[in-house]
């Protein structure tokens, strides 16, 4: 008995120890760190450009790329905090970020980073273009009269008006007529280049506009394309897909012009990616001490915020899985909610992420009803535990890939997020529920189920809020906290909520 004690007193110190800690820390990065508990303020973007070439073997690597152009209400630093150390040049009155390393073989990753940072930037003031309109042939220019009899039959319409129709009438044509309206355009072969030309047989200056979004929620990026149009004095920006003017809320610009994002020698098979993501300006501050104390080559720098964007990405949704794992425990152990296995909602909340939460819970009962038919008509075949997980596993990929087609048609672009990862977890789902059903009977997985998906809806709206994710990526010891908490609900032995409802009716006799 004394030794029960013991070990519960030394639980009790273990726990205070947790809170302490936590409180100390927290206070620091607040106080001397200069950490925000506002997501809203003291935040800059980490912006990563991840360069991938098969190296050619015994030749010094060269990457030239793009330096971002300037953005309204943001700037720009390079930093030297990527893999590799770097050098700015100008080329053709464009600057951009040189990296050189020595020869290498195999598949290679480079990465340069930027510092974006919030602020009162001016508009820039473009200068007005050249007027060089390239001399078309006699087919190209048919084409371009044709396409813009049919984008304004009058020939009325002001620039801002004419450029959406013809958007529209170029989204139409025949990847032939789409060809060959883009010529040899630097731009592609696409509805931006030919849009291009049908606007310079217009004596209407136009260009491609490049960047991405300042969104987080996103791995990895490829830029986005946008039509750069002149008149009026100015420039005019328009999206490829509908032609609505001005670009997109926390959209960086990349490149103006359709000049190559990045070049490459000494490698081939080359392709660049993006990845963004929000770090707390207290991050900056705990590096430069970081580097005073221990010296800037020394030591590497052993913090999250080191890490590269894609990586602090997928890091920040995992730090809200200790709070969503509380949450599990409390509904199981203090409320009394029987879940399908234990931390099935979290998992099933965690494909929800792929999608919102309504698509997500449409598709799920959707699979799962017709995954269960299917596994019963399967266990009447008496087949293996694996084999017959493996067929459920078919079957739902198979059921994936018709919700995502008929998606598409209809343009439900929310139900077609549908990835390996929540494959895996519906699979098992299926398997489990069935288990469930032929064991308890079809009452008890129905209820099961139905707190599964009830408790995993309150965990989708854990891991998918943002301010959550933010003070627990920041703040990555309240997870100290929270396993304070874990560590103490494990020793309440009391009655649960639901028991109480059940033995009332004892208790009243």
């Amino acid at each position: 008995m004394s030794d029960h004690h013991g070990h519960r007193r030394l639980l009790f110190v273990v726990v205070a120890g947790l809170f302490v800690l936590t409180a100390v820390l927290v206070f620091v990065k607040v106080r001397f760190l200069d950490f925000s508990l506002s997501d809203r303020s003291s935040v800059f973007y980490q912006l990563d450009a991840m360069v991938s070439f098969l190296a050619a073997a015994g030749q010094p690597v060269r990457v030239s790329l793009a330096l971002p152009e300037l953005t309204p209400g943001y700037y720009f630093i390079p930093v030297p905090e990527g893999s590799h150390r770097f050098r700015m040049i100008e080329e053709e009155g464009d600057r951009r970020v040189v990296l050189e390393l020595p020869p290498a073989t195999g598949r290679q990753t480079i990465t340069c980073r930027f510092r974006v940072v919030p602020g009162s930037v001016p508009e820039p003031m473009l200068p007005p273009p050249e007027h060089r309109f390239p001399v078309l042939s006699d087919a190209t220019a048919a084409a371009c009269d044709a396409v813009l009899a049919k984008a304004d039959p009058d020939r009325r319409l002001a620039p801002e008006q004419l450029i959406p129709a013809l958007l529209r009438e170029l989204g139409s044509v025949s990847p032939a007529e789409r060809k060959l309206l883009a010529g040899k355009s630097r731009s592609g072969e696409g509805t931006l280049a030919a849009a291009i030309t049908v606007l310079g047989r217009c004596c209407i200056p136009a260009r491609l506009l490049r960047g991405i979004s300042l969104d987080d929620r996103r791995l990895q990026q490829q830029p986005v394309d946008f039509l750069d149009v002149y008149f009026d004095g100015e420039w005019h920006v328009f999206r490829a897909s509908t032609g609505k003017p001005g670009l997109p809320k926390g959209f960086l610009i990349l490149q103006r012009g359709g000049k190559s994002l990045f070049e490459l020698s000494g490698g081939s098979h080359s392709s660049i990616r993006y990845s963004v993501t929000r770090v707390p300006a207290g991050a900056e501050r705990l590096n430069r001490i970081r580097s005073r104390i221990i010296g800037e080559r020394s030591f590497p720098n052993l913090t999250l915020f080191a890490l590269p964007a894609a990586t602090q990405n997928m890091f920040q949704k995992l730090a809200l899985l200790p709070l969503a794992i509380l949450l599990i425990v409390v509904a199981r152990n203090i409320v009394g909610i029987p879940t399908m296995g234990t931390f099935m909602p979290v998992l099933i909340a965690m494909a929800f992420l792929e999608m919102k939460l309504l698509p997500g819970i449409v598709c799920f009962l959707l699979i799962l009803s017709v995954g269960l038919a299917i596994r019963f008509w399967l266990s009447k075949l008496n087949l293996l535990m694996v084999p017959r997980i493996s067929a459920v596993v078919v079957v739902v990929i198979l059921l994936m890939q018709f919700i995502s087609v008929v998606a598409n048609a209809f343009r439900l672009r929310d139900f077609m997020a549908v990835t390996f990862f929540p494959l895996i977890i519906i699979a098992w789902t299926i398997e489990r529920a069935s288990t469930t059903w032929e064991e308890d009977g079809a009452r008890n997985t129905l209820m099961q189920l139905g707190a599964s998906l009830a408790i995993a809806a309150v965990c989708y709206l854990i891991l998918s809020n943002g301010y959550l994710q933010y003070l627990l990526y920041s703040f990555s010891e309240l997870n100290l906290a929270i396993l304070g908490v874990i560590l103490l609900l494990g020793t309440y032995t009391g009655y649960r909520v639901t028991e109480l409802f059940r033995f009332q009716p004892l208790v009243k006799q």
